[in-house]
């Protein structure tokens, strides 16, 4: 183990622990999630995955915010995972992104990239004094660093001092989020109270309808975000491991009530042992699960000191290289499609795209 892969670990821990919180905010539990993740770790040992998954903020705030209660937002989760472990199974994936193209994945990243930076200014708008800390914070050190370990650093500690140092005479809207149980005392009531199997719904359009949605967005982010973590670690990686990994990940996570999983642009890809890094992650992120160790961060840091990574990460990560790829030329299938993506969801953007580019 070298410096690097230490220092890399360290930066991809931050982006999760990060990550994590939101998962939290929308009422996800902590237990299964880290089961999930301990999963992964196996898998990505005994296939070693150089591309390791974790809490990505896009998966967290679509499926968040498609669902209007923990049991409609996991039944999303679920009902995706079974979908896209399929895909992986059957080989399927690398077909679908061809029959798309390039140009509609481009531009459904990209509104998905609008979708982050609203959710950054709702989440900074519940808790005013960490949301404008974080964004006062996260800004400069993005544009003088581009880096998102120090953008997430700094994001979470200047927001988390704010909320914790400033005084007000009012409660600022920064009660916690009421979807979220009050954690018991000991540790193995904390387990009983999260190991409750949770009943999906199949009778809903509106959740096949976010299903459809999250299970294009996946699709993209499978493709795009695998890939550009392997080419950082100088190797190729496997689509359909990748993708069976997520699926059965996320399916264990939900059924419990746990948050999603998806792969990231992760920077264990830079650490001179890259897959024994990515592993390495996963192990940590479940035993900090597992040990109910992030909802009690949770109590020291805010939520709204995620407001400003995030605002980061859909402004000036995911929407300029994306946008470009799917807007350039004047293409205006990929202009549809992001609008609509941007107004709506990634399913309905995908499908406005597949249209127009039967139509135009």
């Amino acid at each position: 183990m070298t410096v690097q892969d230490i220092v890399s670990i360290i930066g991809a821990l931050s982006d999760a622990i990060a990550s994590g919180l939101i998962a939290l905010y929308y009422g996800f539990l902590a237990f299964p999630t880290g089961i999930a993740f301990a999963l992964a770790a196996l898998l990505a040992l005994a296939w070693g995955l150089v591309t390791p998954i974790s809490f990505q903020a896009e998966t967290i705030v679509l499926a968040g915010s498609m669902g209007k209660n923990l049991r409609e937002r996991v039944s999303i989760v679920l009902l995706c995972g079974a979908v896209m472990t399929i895909l992986g199974i059957g080989g399927l994936l690398g077909a679908i992104v061809d029959y798309i193209g390039e140009t509609i994945l481009a531009a459904m990243l990209a509104g998905v990239g609008v979708i982050l930076v609203r959710t950054s200014i709702d989440i900074a708008k519940d808790n005013l004094k960490a949301g404008i800390a974080s964004f006062i914070s996260a800004l400069p050190v993005w544009f003088l660093t581009e880096n998102l370990a120090y953008t997430v650093v700094a994001s979470l500690l200047i927001g988390t001092l704010a909320h914790n140092l400033i005084k007000t005479g009012s409660s600022d809207s920064e009660s916690e989020n009421p979807e979220i149980a009050p954690v018991p005392q000991t540790f193995v009531e904390n387990v009983k109270s999260q190991l409750r199997l949770q009943k999906p719904i199949l009778n809903s359009w509106q959740v096949w309808k976010a299903v459809l949605a999250l299970v294009a967005l996946q699709i993209g982010t499978y493709i795009s975000y695998g890939s550009i973590t392997a080419s950082m670690a100088n190797t190729s990686f496997s689509v359909d491991k990748l993708t069976i990994m997520t699926g059965l990940s996320q399916v264990v996570s939900s059924i419990f009530g746990g948050a999603p999983l998806s792969p990231i642009v992760s920077i264990t890809a830079v650490a001179d042992h890259p897959v024994a890094a990515s592993i390495l992650l996963m192990a940590i992120m479940a035993l900090i699960l597992l040990f109910f160790l992030l909802p009690k961060m949770g109590k020291y840091i805010p939520v709204g000191a995620t407001a400003g990574y995030l605002f980061i990460i859909g402004a000036f990560i995911v929407i300029p290289d994306n946008l470009v790829a799917a807007v350039q030329g004047g293409d205006m299938t990929g202009i549809i499609t992001f609008i609509i993506t941007a107004i709506s969801d990634p399913f309905l953007g995908m499908l406005a795209g597949v249209l127009a580019g039967l139509l135009l």
